[in-house]
């Protein structure tokens, strides 16, 4: 299990992207995505913790290609 720690944010952020990324690739749900995503604006970490270490690897990518800081942790 991998667990990643959505930190911050960077100006530029991706985050209708971002929310579409986390139900698509880790199957969350839409309201808790969008949660997740209002609670990196007001600077709130987010832990998820993720079976599947190669899917955990590509959501750290992707998230930081959309313009989060985040933690991957084995």
């Amino acid at each position: 299990m991998a667990k990643i720690i959505l930190e911050s944010w960077r100006e530029g952020i991706k985050g209708v992207s971002f929310v579409k990324m986390q139900n698509e690739i880790l199957r969350i749900g839409l309201k808790e995505s969008k949660a997740n995503f209002d609670s990196l604006l007001e600077n709130i970490p987010i832990t998820l913790e993720i079976e599947d270490e190669n899917l955990a690897q590509y959501f750290f990518k992707e998230a930081v290609r959309l313009g989060v800081n985040c933690q991957f942790i084995k």
